[in-house]
């Protein structure tokens, strides 16, 4: 979303066209003389700028959007204490220049000095007004397009997980279970049935605790440990501290299955996936055993991630890939 920003040329003409209605709102036509048409235009362009620059200071400390009472505290006191110091040495200049004298408080400052100060208190006002519209505004678009991502994200998940290979493979792995052991075929249905149960509830569910993330996970490397067995090891060490953490859901079976697209398993080298924690961000980490059939990665799976991340953590999802070893870390909010 572009601001505009006066030139200096309009800013000449506003000012002169607020100090046609300032003369007429509180003095007399009588009271017009037109010095006036030059004198008032140029405290007000002087005001104008010293406002400006104020905002700008402001704009670095206190954000409209994460710091507003502080931002309207501020924004009042440093204005109107700029306008009332600012229009005595101004006013005091000006009436230097036209009567040859110096007088503190001169006939001019004694006039003009309350209405300045409630016509910067006015504009102070319909300016904050303006920026909690436009930041109003600007919160309306960031929940549409939160909501799209959302969406999105979700329907990438449920694409992941119920994709007609992970079906296939693993009614595969069922049908072979069902002939040479029948109670490990129901544990597996039973396991199946969670993955999926777990798949349902978190697709309307923007974060989860680590806690629920890595539960879920459990289900999901069982069906992994009867379809490969042994050419697969996981190793998880988290810390008690960070289990009620948060992050959005069904991140971990993303960047386990996206390891096992790209990588060899076998029983004489087995695939090793580590997941831990450290300094409040879970780490998923695996050797780098290249498969010889795979495509280029599109890293979908990892740009969907850090899409979900953005809308709650300023902080982005770490990649590290040394050639021995693909280490993605995750922020824990």
């Amino acid at each position: 979303m572009t601001t505009w920003k006066p030139n200096f040329l309009t800013k000449i003409g506003a000012a002169t066209i607020i100090a046609l209605l300032f003369k007429l709102a509180f003095f007399r036509l009588t009271d017009f003389w037109g010095w006036d048409l030059l004198v008032i235009p140029i405290i007000i362009l002087v005001l104008w700028e010293g406002n400006t620059f104020i905002d700008r200071q402001l704009d670095i400390k206190y954000s409209w959007l994460t710091h507003p009472k502080q931002r309207i505290a501020a924004q009042f006191v440093l204005s109107l204490l700029f306008t009332a110091v600012a229009l005595f040495p101004l006013m005091n200049f000006i009436h230097f220049i036209r009567f040859h004298e110096v007088r503190l408080f001169n006939r001019a400052i004694q006039h003009l000095f309350v209405p300045a100060v409630i016509t910067t208190f006015l504009g102070l006002v319909i300016y904050i007004s303006s920026q909690f519209f436009k930041l109003w505004k600007q919160s309306l678009l960031e929940v549409e397009r939160h909501k799209t991502e959302s969406a999105n994200a979700q329907l990438q998940n449920l694409k992941n997980q119920l994709n007609p290979h992970f079906l296939f493979n693993n009614l595969s792995v069922l049908a072979s279970l069902v002939y040479k052991n029948q109670d490990k075929a129901v544990d597996f249905i039973n396991e199946l049935a969670k993955v999926y149960r777990g798949v349902l509830e978190n697709k309307n569910t923007e974060l989860v605790t680590l806690k629920e993330e890595l539960d879920f996970l459990a289900h999901y490397i069982y069906l992994l440990k009867i379809r490969f067995e042994d050419s697969i090891s996981f190793s998880i060490k988290t810390d008690e501290n960070t289990l009620a953490m948060r992050l959005p859901p069904m991140c971990l079976q993303t960047l386990i299955e996206n390891t096992m697209q790209h990588n060899e398993t076998s029983q004489t080298k087995p695939l090793e996936v580590l997941i831990y924690t450290k300094n409040n961000h879970l780490i998923v980490e695996n050797t780098l055993q290249a498969r010889s059939d795979t495509t280029e990665s599109s890293h979908t799976g990892l740009k969907n991630m850090q899409a979900r991340y953005a809308f709650f953590t300023d902080e982005k999802i770490g990649i590290i890939n040394d050639d021995k070893v693909f280490k993605v870390i995750l922020p824990l909010i």
